[in-house]
Formats: structure tokens, C-alpha cells, sequence
């Protein structure tokens, strides 16, 4: 079966079960499959208002190519995980995409296809490079600051029986990872009472913001230049 009439059948289901934002399908489904880049198979699940492709083909690609994809699948294995949840896409139809057309199938055996081929995806990568890297925190650096000024300022923050720095500094460590080479950076400002952070991915600078301080309650609530929704004493990250 050529593209062209792999099309057709998929406007017939778009027209039979789509009530609404038919031209989604048109803008971006159709011309994506029709494109030489699109590789079969994949999953096609179609809604009253929605339609979305797992494009099970070009994931092998996506694998090699991409750090942010192989580091994904430390923290889940199966990168669709999120539509074979029961939910939003409970009452979908779920189409195995391929050369022969369009094949009807259920939750189960869209998980099996995805099994299919994120598996070999990943042994043939580790074929070439080895084991993925396991790293999945972040390394923090401090700098402006020494190691005995950083530990009174958390104890300081305990004796008031408050962590909220520790956690602020946890949080930088706990951020998404994505590339091999991914840092962040905690300068302190003595003179203003505060931290600024910076995350670095591959050598360009990413997320930035500022480690706040918000009083005690002996000194009173302090702004500091920041506001909260929900005021709370101790540190606060702000972005």
C-alpha cells in the first residue's frame, strides 16, 4: 500500500470518529507521514478532539541522536507510558500504523509494539557505546562562598527548624538531566544575603534564578525583591 492510500484510510477514521479540530490531522498528522523522514511503524490514537503518533520507526534515530531521549529512559524505560495510562485516552482508538495500512488494536498490543522497538533501540546503542551512563543527578558547584560559611548558614536555617535551604540546593541537584555534560552553578552574594544559580547544558547556559532569604520570625517577614503567592520564613528559589 502506497502513502497515498494509507492517507485516505486515515481521513475515513479521522471523519468517522473526530467531532472536533478535524484539521489537526491535516496540519500535522498528514503531512508528517507523508514526509520522507517518517518512518513506519507507528501508533496512531484517534479521539473525539485529538489525534497523536507514536512514531515507533523513527525512535531508534531519536536514541542515537539525542542525549535528552537516552536519559529519559533512565528515569522511565517505556517513553509512551504516558498514553498506555488509563484516562484521557481510555476511550481512544488505538492503529498500528504500517506499510500494509491501518491495523485496529488494543492498549495491550500498543505496549507490546512499543516493547518492539524501544528494546533493540536500546541494545544497539550499547552495542556501540557501552552501557547508557547512570547518571541521573545533577552536579552542584557552589562558588563565592567556603565550606564552613556554607555549613552555618544551613545550621542557622536548622536551629530555626527549617531545611528550606538544604532543599533549595537539593532542587538544583534534583533537576532534569539531559546531557552527559550538565551542571549547575550556586554563587553566594554575601552583601545581599542571597544566592543566584545558573545551569549549564553542553557548554550554554540554561535555567537561571535566585535563592532568596525571607526572614525569621524574631525578624519579621522580608521580601528581599521576591514575592510569594504563599509567604513562608527561610529560603525560597525563585525563577
Amino acid at each position: 500500500m502506497n502513502k497515498e492510500q494509507l492517507l485516505q484510510q486515515m481521513e475515513a477514521v479521522v471523519a468517522d470518529v473526530v467531532k472536533n479540530y478535524q484539521s489537526d490531522f491535516f496540519q500535522y498528522d498528514k503531512p508528517r507521514i507523508a514526509s520522507p523522514e517518517f518512518k513506519f511503524p507507528a501508533i496512531w490514537i484517534v479521539g473525539e478532539s485529538h489525534t497523536h503518533r507514536l512514531e515507533l520507526g523513527n525512535y531508534k534515530d531519536l536514541f542515537f541522536e539525542a542525549e535528552s531521549v537516552r536519559y529519559d529512559y533512565l528515569r522511565e524505560p517505556n517513553p509512551y507510558k504516558y498514553f498506555l495510562n488509563e484516562g484521557y485516552f481510555a476511550k481512544d482508538k488505538w492503529f498500528l500504523i504500517t506499510e500494509n495500512g491501518l491495523q485496529s488494536i488494543n492498549r495491550e498490543q500498543a505496549k507490546a509494539a512499543i516493547e518492539d522497538y524501544v528494546i533493540p533501540a536500546v541494545k544497539a546503542w550499547e552495542e556501540e557505546n557501552g552501557p547508557i551512563p547512570r547518571l541521573t543527578k545533577v552536579p552542584v558547584k557552589f562558588k563565592g562562598i567556603t565550606f564552613n560559611e556554607l555549613k552555618a548558614l544551613i545550621a542557622d536555617c536548622r536551629a530555626h527548624g527549617n531545611d528550606s535551604l538544604l532543599e533549595c540546593f537539593k532542587m538544583r541537584h534534583k533537576s532534569c538531566r539531559v546531557a552527559d555534560n550538565q551542571f549547575a552553578v550556586i554563587t553566594w552574594h554575601k552583601g545581599w544575603n542571597e544566592f543566584t544559580f545558573c545551569e549549564y547544558v553542553n557548554d550554554e547556559e540554561g535555567l537561571e534564578g535566585h535563592i532568596v532569604f525571607h526572614g525569621w520570625p524574631e525578624t519579621g517577614y522580608q521580601i528581599n525583591g521576591a514575592v510569594q503567592l504563599n509567604p513562608k520564613y527561610g529560603w525560597s528559589s525563585h525563577t
